[in-house]
């Protein structure tokens, strides 16, 4: 009989022990990808030419700076010269959610007295930005004249530097050194 109950007392330990361990390890894994989705995927991260820097924190309107014609050629000139830069693309007209993510693009852009370019995606096609960037709005990241990161409207993974003034600053911060 003492075998019996001796034999049951260590069966139950060893069930308990096993369900703790699986415990652990789906807490382990949930706790590694809560951590894991606070960082921010960085390429690499540039410094913002000084020309953009301690501004009045207004956009740089490309389609004002020349002809409508010559909208796409003055741009590809910017990122022919090299520059780091960033350049703010929206939809021609801003609704919801996308009218919520261009004031929180321009209220970063007034707070940090920093200046980014700007085009509707109405030109986007024509540009070499649409053989990246095909969803928008989207901020990108330019160094030395190559997209290095951007927001993907369409990435689960982008969603939340859309819906904040904090998120999206979390996100140009980790890119842009200003």
């Amino acid at each position: 009989m003492v075998r019996k109950d001796n034999r049951e007392t260590n069966g139950r330990l060893i069930l308990i022990s096993v369900l703790t361990l699986i415990a652990l390890s789906i807490f382990g894994l949930v706790f590694y990808k809560v951590l894991e989705g606070g960082q921010i995927k960085v390429e690499e991260k540039i410094v913002l030419s000084a020309e953009y820097k301690n501004t009045d924190g207004a956009q740089i309107e490309i389609a004002k700076q020349t002809s409508e014609e010559n909208v796409v050629n003055f741009f590809e000139n910017i990122v022919k010269e090299k520059k780091d830069f960033v350049l703010y693309v929206s939809l021609p007209i801003c609704n919801g959610d996308a009218a919520k993510f261009k004031e929180f693009v321009l209220d970063f852009q007034h707070k940090n007295k920093v200046s980014f370019y700007y085009l509707t995606s109405d030109y986007i096609k024509d540009t070499s930005v649409y053989e990246t960037v095909k969803y928008f709005p989207s901020v990108i990241i330019y160094k030395d004249g190559k997209i290095i990161n951007y927001l993907r409207y369409d990435s689960d993974e982008d969603k939340e530097y859309y819906k904040s003034y904090d998120g999206f600053s979390k996100w140009l911060r980790a890119n842009v050194e200003l």
